[in-house]
């Protein structure tokens, strides 16, 4: 089977979604040092992933 060039990873239950988001490593590897995101994190970059009230969560 072929990977997919984007995927969404979460994880679900009836009252949270948690989103597991990859950074590129000059974010990811300091945040995970640090326990804290960089300064080259940019807010204005994130995507947010909202589900409406009349989805369903599926699995992918």
């Amino acid at each position: 089977m072929e990977q997919p060039q984007r995927e969404i990873r979460a994880a679900y239950a009836d009252s949270t979604i948690t989103v597991y988001q990859a950074y590129a490593p000059e974010i990811g590897l300091p945040a995970a040092q640090e326990g804290r995101i960089p300064a080259a994190w940019k807010r204005d970059r994130m995507t947010w992933v909202v589900k409406r009230r009349s989805q369903t969560c599926a699995a992918m």
